[in-house]
């Protein structure tokens, strides 16, 4: 069973509407729900879709309540969480200064690179300066 590790770019468009993609995000979604595929993330994804969605309640995209709903159904969906600890964040720091890269972004990098799986991203500047040294698929390509 094909193994991803997802960021917080996947996930974001399973909630938010009008999201580039939403096709194939959905469609990982069904895969996920139907047992066709695994898939894992730092925990610091939860962080970070919580901060995307407080930006979407900001600027009136979704309503705070959906987006407590949102989250709490992303706990019912048992992706698999990993910890991110201070010695993976050496390793993490040191793929982020030199990819130049944010350090949330080098973990999902790092877990990938861990567990032996792809990273699935919508982050079109992450999969750029990643699909040379990492096992990256953007979202456009999964269907």
């Amino acid at each position: 069973m094909p193994r991803y590790i997802v960021d917080a770019s996947i996930i974001a468009k399973w909630i938010l509407p009008g999201e580039p993609y939403q096709e194939n995000t959905a469609k990982l979604k069904e895969d996920f729900a139907t047992g066709q595929v695994e898939l894992c993330a730092p925990t610091l994804i939860i962080y970070e879709v919580a901060n995307a969605l407080c930006r979407a309640v900001k600027l009136g995209r979704i309503s705070e309540n959906d987006a407590k709903e949102a989250l709490e159904a992303l706990e019912d969906m048992k992706i698999e969480l990993y910890e991110f600890s201070w010695t993976k964040a050496c390793q993490g720091l040191s793929i982020a200064c030199k990819l130049d890269l944010t350090v949330y972004d080098a973990a999902y990098l790092l877990l990938a690179e861990k567990t032996r799986a792809s990273l699935l991203t919508a982050d079109e500047k992450l999969y750029e300066k990643a699909k040379a040294h990492f096992k990256i698929i953007h979202i456009k390509d999964y269907l």
